[in-house]
C-alpha cells in the first residue's frame, strides 16, 4: 500500500526514546502508531541476543559463553584484567520482510544491560564499539580468536548503581552500524584502566529474573518518505503499481512501506512543437533507464535528470536525405542527400539531362553536401534541385542511334515501295499481252 505524503517529514529528533527497555521476544515488532496524513507509521522492535559472551586476557583460551554473567573490566592488576562482552543480534529473522529486504536503518536504536553488580567506588564507563566480523559464536569466542571490532567509534555510558538499567544510544555513532537483513555484533569495553572500571552485566542466560533483564536492543523504525525530484511539473511518476503527479516544482513525494520499488518517469516528455525533454539519468550516476528497481529502507530522494533535445527535418524532392532526427540542444548535426544527381522523366533522360542538388535552404544556406547545422530549436532543411540540360556522350550517341535507326526505317520504306511499283508493271504487262 503507499501514502501520499501531506506533512512535512518528522524528524528522528522527535521521535520518542524508550527510558525503559520492553521486553518483548526476540525479533517481535510492533506498530506504535498507524499511518495518517500528518505522519508516517511507526514501528518498535525489541531484540534479544542470539549469542552472548565474555573474553578474558588472563584466559586467552577459554570460552565464557553460556553463563549467567557478562564481565567487562579494565582494572590494574598484575598483570592488568582485561575482559571483553560480546553480544550478537540476528536483525532478519521474525523481522517484517520489507525491513530486511530494504535493509532499513532504525531511526533510533538503543543497547540496554542490566547492571547486576559493579565495582565499590560506583563509578564505571563503559562503551560499545560496532563488531566487524559475525562469525562467531557464544560457545568458541575467546580472547585469541575475538573477531576485531570497530576501535575509533564508539558510544559510552556512565554506570553509578547497581540493579539498573543503562542505555546506550547506537545512533550517536559516526557509522551507524544497524542495518536490518544481517547479524550484529556490538562489544562492550572498557577502555581506561582503573579500578573502578569493573561490571557485571546480566546475561540471557541470566536465570533468577524470568528473562526480563535479558540484554536489549530497541529498534524504531519510521515509515520511509521517497522524493522524487524532476524539472517538470504534473509529471506522472510510479512508485510500484500507483501513480502520483509532480507538484509545481516538479517534486513527488510519498510515504512507502518499506521494501523494494519499481521506480519509473517518463522517457520522453513533449514541452512544445518540436522540442521535448529526454530522460538522461537517475543523479547523475550510470542508470540510464527511466525504470529503476530500488530498495526504499529510510529517506530517500532520487533525481531524473532530463535533457532538452530539438526535432530537425530534412526534405528533398529527389534522392535519400540523411540526418533527420532528434537532438541533444546545442549540438551539432550533420545533414546529406544521395545521391546528388538523378536522371529526369521520360526521354530526356537518354539524352542524359538531369536533376542536379544545388544547394540547401532553410536551416542551411550551404551549397555543399554534406552540411553542419548547430541545433538550437526545431529546424528544417530542404535540398534544392535544378535541371541540368547538357548532352553527354551517352546522350549524343543515343541520338546518333535514333538517327541511324530513322536513317534504316527509310531506306526500307523506299525499297519497299520500289519494289511495289516493279510487281504492279511486270504484272500489268503479262495482262497486256
Amino acid at each position: 500500500m503507499l501514502f501520499l505524503l501531506h506533512a512535512p517529514w518528522i524528524a528522528t529528533e522527535q521521535i520518542e526514546v524508550f527510558n525503559t527497555p520492553v521486553s518483548n521476544a526476540l525479533g517481535d515488532c510492533r506498530v506504535v502508531n498507524n499511518f495518517t496524513q500528518s505522519a508516517p507509521m511507526i514501528l518498535r522492535c525489541s531484540v534479544t541476543p542470539s549469542d552472548n559472551a565474555y573474553v578474558d586476557n588472563l584466559i586467552p583460551s577459554k570460552a565464557f559463553g553460556g553463563l549467567p554473567t557478562l564481565i567487562v573490566q579494565n582494572v590494574p592488576s598484575v598483570p592488568v584484567s582485561k575482559n571483553y562482552a560480546f553480544l550478537k543480534f540476528d536483525l532478519s529473522t521474525n523481522f517484517p520482510s520489507g525491513l530486511v529486504e530494504s535493509s532499513a536503518r532504525p531511526a533510533n536504536a538503543s543497547l540496554w544491560l542490566y547492571v547486576r553488580l559493579m565495582n565499590f567506588f560506583y563509578n564505571a564507563t563503559v562503551e560499545i564499539h560496532a563488531g566487524m566480523n559475525e562469525s562467531w559464536s557464544e560457545n568458541n569466542i575467546t580472547w585469541n580468536n575475538m573477531p576485531q571490532f570497530d576501535a575509533e567509534n564508539y558510544v559510552s555510558a556512565n554506570i553509578r548503581q547497581n540493579g539498573t538499567w543503562t542505555r546506550w544510544n547506537l545512533t550517536d555513532l559516526p557509522e551507524a552500524p544497524v542495518s536490518t537483513g544481517r547479524d550484529l555484533t556490538l562489544v562492550a569495553i572498557s577502555n581506561e584502566t582503573a579500578w573502578k572500571n569493573l561490571v557485571w552485566f546480566d546475561s540471557k542466560e541470566y536465570p533468577y529474573a524470568n528473562g526480563t533483564t535479558t540484554p536489549t536492543l530497541n529498534l524504531t523504525y519510521v515509515e520511509p518518505s521517497l522524493t522524487i525530484e524532476t524539472p517538470y511539473p504534473n509529471l506522472p511518476v510510479s512508485i510500484g503499481s500507483t501513480v502520483i503527479n509532480t507538484d509545481n516544482n516538479g517534486t513527488a513525494q510519498a510515504f512507502v512501506p518499506w521494501g523494494k520499488y519499481e521506480i519509473t518517469v517518463p522517457n520522453v516528455i513533449n514541452i512544445s512543437n518540436g522540442t521535448r525533454a529526454h530522460f538522461l539519468r537517475w543523479d547523475n550516476s550510470n542508470a540510464t533507464e527511466s525504470n529503476r528497481l530500488i530498495p526504499v529502507g529510510n529517506n530517500l530522494t532520487l533525481r531524473a535528470d532530463y535533457g532538452v533535445q530539438h526535432l530537425l527535418t530534412v526534405y528533398s524532392s529527389y534522392g535519400t536525405t540523411n540526418g533527420s532526427g532528434w537532438y541533444s540542444d546545442h549540438t551539432n548535426a550533420t545533414i546529406s542527400v544521395n545521391p546528388t544527381s538523378v536522371p529526369v522523366e521520360g526521354y530526356l533522360a537518354w539524352l542524359g539531362v538531369r536533376y542536379v542538388f544545388d544547394h540547401w535552404i532553410g536551416a542551411c544556406s550551404s551549397n555543399e553536401v554534406p552540411c553542419t547545422i548547430l541545433i538550437d530549436a526545431p529546424k528544417e532543411a530542404q535540398a534544392v534541385w535544378r535541371t541540368d540540360w547538357t548532352i553527354t556522350e551517352e546522350g549524343l550517341l543515343a541520338i546518333a542511334s535514333f538517327i541511324a535507326l530513322l536513317s534504316l526505317l527509310r531506306v526500307r520504306q523506299v525499297t519497299h515501295k520500289k519494289t511495289k511499283r516493279g510487281y504492279h508493271y511486270r504484272h500489268a504487262s503479262k495482262r497486256g499481252s
